[in-house]
């Protein structure tokens, strides 16, 4: 399915009320043969289209005797016109401030969305939080986001974590309740990009000599993913390997000021390529395919669709050490570095180029992606949601 018709399937859903969404949902798993004593409807917000993680995560569904569906007003959201158990499911929380204009703003946005969950939670609605960083990249209200997920931390009755030490590692900014936790790993990217492409193809697309290695920095370009620094110290980098690298950088451009950064510093950089826009499903695989070694150089982290996505294709991956244990199993192509020490960040980078050189890397990486498969850990999420819920 192309990105433009996942596109048109979201502004039908978002025609659907929430009334209509729950009757459809349960008539759903009728049709399917589920016992109805059993069924539970889950509505998740927000619903994000560009990233598959959603589709990825809810694709057995059905299969686990739930039907699930995306909201676009928390306001609509009361208890269900038909007799099941109802959870929200929320995601990405920072998009509540996405509207507001300075921290006064951010506050009362939160205090509103808090009062819809709080009103959920009066109607028998079960709630339930994805935790999908410690604060999001682009968090421009650090201590209202701080506060939000406080505030929802304390309300949800289940947490779903991807990384062991997501509860220890929030206890920095706020506390969740490790008795309603559980954990569930994020999926790979196994049979959801197209991977029919071979190496040598790609770096030929991109125009990539064969004896160039080849480091990719993938995702939005926000100040929090660490790109800015990271070619800021490539010549350094370079002089520490001792060799001359190819530097791919794809993502959709962030805040100009940012953007103009980053156009000053690769100005001089011949080496360095810059795909400053969404990058569509049938692309994926040439950048990767084409590439040694992914590098996350972010300054947080607690999991990463990149790391994921690196390791579906084979590729060692870079990352924050913190995020290291939610790719437990990733074994060797997964190598971590200290943000707050950038030389550790070169020596991760050397010691993955190293790990690209042996076979068995490749190997380990899609074979753990084998098993993390999409459809795979959403039966996993499912089981375990069934039985707190």
């Amino acid at each position: 399915m192309s990105q433009g018709q996942i596109m048109d399937l979201a502004a039908t859903d978002a025609n659907r009320s929430f009334e209509e969404a729950c009757v459809d949902a349960k008539l759903s798993l009728f049709a399917r043969g589920v016992d109805l004593e059993q069924a539970h409807l889950l509505a998740y917000y927000p619903a994000v289209h560009r990233n598959p993680y959603q589709h990825m995560l809810y694709s057995a569904a059905f299969e686990k005797g739930f039907a699930c569906f995306p909201v676009t007003s928390l306001e609509e959201v009361v208890a269900p016109p038909v007799d099941a158990p109802l959870a929200v499911h929320y995601h990405w929380v920072h998009r509540v401030f996405a509207h507001a204009r300075n921290s006064r703003e951010a506050a009362k946005a939160a205090d509103h969305f808090i009062n819809l969950v709080d009103g959920q939670k009066e109607a028998g609605i079960k709630i339930i939080w994805t935790v999908h960083n410690l604060l999001s990249h682009s968090a421009s209200f650090v201590d209202a986001e701080i506060e939000l997920r406080a505030r929802l931390g304390e309300r949800a009755d289940f947490i779903h974590i991807m990384n062991p030490a997501t509860v220890e590692l929030c206890g920095r900014y706020y506390e969740l309740n490790a008795s309603r936790s559980f954990m569930v790993p994020h999926p790979s990217y196994f049979g959801v990009y197209g991977d029919y492409i071979s190496a040598e193809q790609a770096r030929f697309d991109l125009g990539i000599m064969p004896e160039e290695k080849t480091l990719l920095l993938f995702g939005s370009l926000g100040a929090q993913k660490g790109t800015r620094d990271f070619l800021a110290e490539l010549a350094d980098l370079e002089a520490v390997l001792d060799m001359r690298l190819r530097v791919l950088v794809a993502g959709q451009a962030g805040d100009p000021d940012y953007m103009e950064e980053i156009y000053g510093l690769i100005a001089d950089m011949p080496s360095v390529s810059l795909f400053e826009k969404h990058v569509d499903d049938q692309t994926v695989q040439t950048l990767f395919r084409a590439t040694d070694v992914v590098v996350c150089p972010y300054s947080i982290g607690l999991n990463s669709g990149v790391a994921a996505t690196a390791a579906t294709f084979g590729r060692p991956c870079v990352v924050p050490d913190i995020l290291a244990p939610a790719m437990a199993g990733a074994g060797t192509g997964i190598v971590g570095f200290n943000p707050s020490d950038r030389s550790s960040l070169k020596v991760a980078i050397g010691r993955a180029l190293e790990a690209r050189e042996n076979p068995s890397t490749e190997r380990n990486l899609v074979q753990w992606s084998e098993m993390q498969r999409p459809r795979v850990i959403s039966r996993s999420f499912f089981d375990a949601l069934r039985t707190r819920w």
